[in-house]
């Protein structure tokens, strides 16, 4: 008995208290998107002007300036039917998903790379919302309102149920707090740190919203009167889409609890979720002059749904946890620190009980 309560408290000390939301929000980097602009000939300058503090690579791609070899591999270009075109192709972490076309448009480069939805996200996660939950309206309205309703009331019991953990520490609090602190339960910057949530509705045919619903949901086909919640989370992560006939009060817990928790301490690619395309300055709100060594990040963060709503085989395919999964990977040097430690503490409790 005594060994199994010295390796729980071994595991102990490898968490830390910060709670996911707030730790993805100060410690992960967004992954990047890579946006081209497929021409022939010199690109019409006003597809050219890219805006700061974007999670995204830009190049100009001229067919005329490339070799067959060269354009057999540009991903994506078979599905160019006119020029100029973009494709827009996600992140690497986002494992095999095929990259979208858009109009080679003033407008449709605008739509690509902001709009009021996530304007209002980003204010959200920044003024402390835990998480943003997007609420996609389908034909339904009835549909759209009995979902609306269920999330709101079951987002409202999880503000109230769930607690800040123990132990974290405000960034203006560093060096008050004694000499024992663990960095890794330092908060990064003075952003209220609360449990609260938002509801953030948009239409499905909104014109503004085009380009980003379908980063939303990954180019997946959805049944056009079903509404969807997408919550997001951190700098605009998402554990993807869940069709609104299947939420329930348990899944929308569940996956609060989870985002409101101690973080674990694991690495963010282990994450099933996804990055989606933002544009904020998001180190100049949170910058707060602390030098903090990462440790690594949550390795699984629950997926909201495994099951494509078309019945065919989810795309791209980092859905794959299901939402009550908890899997922690400790890593390689604690599966040998860990038994040492054991060892040792064996022959200790044996000398001293001889």
């Amino acid at each position: 008995m005594k060994l199994f309560l010295f390796f729980i408290l071994s595991i102990q000390t490898f968490a830390c208290q910060v709670p996911v939301f707030r730790y993805a929000l100060e410690r992960w980097q967004a992954d990047s998107f890579r946006l081209q602009l497929i021409t022939t000939g010199e690109a019409p300058p006003e597809l050219t002007g890219i805006p700061d503090h974007l999670n995204l690579e830009f190049e100009i791609l001229d067919l005329e300036k490339l070799s067959p070899n060269q354009k057999f591999a540009v991903v994506g270009l078979e599905k160019i039917t006119e020029v100029p075109s973009f494709l827009l192709h996600p992140p690497e972490s986002w494992e095999d998903a095929e990259p979208l076309v858009f109009q080679g448009t003033e407008a449709a480069l605008k739509n690509i790379l902001d709009s009021p939805l996530r304007q209002r996200i980003k204010t959200d996660l920044l003024e402390g919302e835990s998480t943003v939950w997007v609420l996609v309206e389908g034909s339904d309205q009835a549909a759209n309102e009995a979902t609306f309703q269920q999330v709101e009331e079951t987002l409202k019991k999880a503000q109230s149920q769930i607690t800040i953990p123990e132990g974290v520490i405000q960034a203006d609090q560093v060096g008050k707090v004694g000499d024992d602190i663990s960095l890794d339960d330092v908060l990064r910057s003075t952003i209220p740190l609360k449990i609260s949530f938002k509801i953030e509705r948009v239409k499905r045919h909104d014109p503004a919203e085009q380009a980003f619903l379908r980063i939303l949901t990954a180019n997946r086909r959805i049944p056009p009167a079903e509404p969807l919640v997408v919550p997001i989370f951190g700098r605009g992560r998402t554990p993807g889409p869940l069709l609104g006939s299947s939420i329930t009060p348990d899944t929308i817990i569940t996956a609060c609890e989870y985002l409101c928790g101690a973080c674990s301490c694991q690495v963010k690619s282990g994450n099933p979720g996804y990055d989606l395309l933002f544009q904020a300055n998001w180190q100049e709100k949170l910058q707060s002059g602390l030098v903090v060594i990462d440790k690594q990040l949550p390795t699984v963060l629950p997926s909201l749904n495994d099951e494509s709503p078309t019945g065919e085989s989810p795309q791209p395919s980092r859905n794959k946890t299901a939402l009550n999964s908890y899997l922690i990977t400790l890593p390689n040097l604690l599966w040998i620190a860990i038994p040492l430690a054991l060892i040792i503490g064996s022959v200790l409790l044996l000398k001293k009980s001889s």
